[in-house]
């Protein structure tokens, strides 16, 4: 970024400017970090919970300049909300204070004793680096990373909503491209995340529908080949069953058509030549929408 005709650095959480020429000769670990007042790189899903020693530990997409002590403080904290008495540290620029800000609250960060908020302007960029950690590597975060991902869903999907993706996060995901050869397709797509991680939300009409279906599996899960699943029905019913892939494409049509009441339904999903990575099996009945997950391996 150029800040008053200067080329430099900003940190995430606290829009704190580090200058940096980018010359040839240049050296950004010393130039860009300082000790204390400097910068260095952040993992917004924290390595602990499973982006170390794998892919997602260098993956650009969820890697940002942070303040030295900002990324110390954070540490593998979840994101929330938290209310201002609950704040012990607040964050922006270059300083740090344990009070509350007497004006421009939103353009701080601030942390309790059990979680980190960002500041206004990055939390919708927040929210799509951890949908796209938790779609790309869903196997290796694994159990304990996706439970920790779990656990801030609904907090990450209104800051997904309430900040869309700007031209400045969408030129930061091309750039990330050129360099590692994939967007981020959260910031290209905004409603990816919702019929990724809460399709049932959106058809308002399907969340008040009592439930006329049941589908249990898949079996195995993770697989290498082929996956099955198991639908009983309350009623006869039409039912559209499809395998959708992370970027919300139809990959498979498992079925389409009425299937009888109280009767055991199998389907079974086979791989074929598709890469490894994460699906999404979606069930369409009448009047309700089920969906689950079903991870690719080779």
């Amino acid at each position: 970024v150029t800040v008053d005709g200067q080329r430099g650095v900003l940190g995430f959480y606290t829009d704190f400017f580090v200058p940096f020429d980018g010359q040839p000769s240049s050296d950004p670990s010393q130039d860009v970090f300082n000790n204390e007042q400097g910068l260095n790189q952040e993992h917004v899903w924290p390595r602990s919970e499973g982006t170390d020693n794998n892919d997602a530990e260098t993956d650009m997409h969820h890697l940002v300049p942070t303040r030295v002590r900002v990324n110390s403080d954070r540490a593998s904290l979840p994101f929330a909300e938290i209310p201002d008495a609950q704040a012990v540290a607040w964050y922006r620029f270059e300083q740090t204070q344990s009070s509350p800000p007497t004006t421009d609250r939103n353009a701080y960060s601030e942390r309790s004793t059990s979680a980190f908020e960002p500041r206004e302007i990055v939390k919708g960029d927040v929210a799509r680096m951890l949908f796209y950690v938790a779609t790309i590597y869903d196997s290796e975060v694994g159990t304990r990373g996706r439970g920790w991902f779990d656990r801030q869903l609904t907090t990450l999907l209104d800051w997904h909503i309430a900040d869309p993706a700007d031209d400045a996060e969408i030129a930061r995901s091309g750039r990330v491209a050129l360099f590692q050869g994939n967007d981020n397709p959260y910031v290209l797509d905004a409603t990816l995340a919702r019929r990724a991680f809460d399709p049932g939300s959106v058809n308002a009409e399907d969340e008040a529908r009592p439930m006329s279906l049941r589908l249990d599996g898949p079996y195995p899960n993770p697989t290498s080949g082929s996956a099955t699943f198991a639908l009983t029905l309350e009623a006869p019913e039409f039912v559209r069953v499809e395998v959708l892939d992370r970027l919300g494409r139809r990959v498979a049509l498992l079925h389409e058509g009425l299937l009888a009441a109280e009767q055991l339904h199998t389907f079974e999903f086979q791989s074929g030549m598709l890469p490894s990575g994460l699906y999404v099996l979606r069930l369409l009945g009448e009047e309700t929408t089920h969906t689950r997950r079903v991870t690719l391996v080779r």
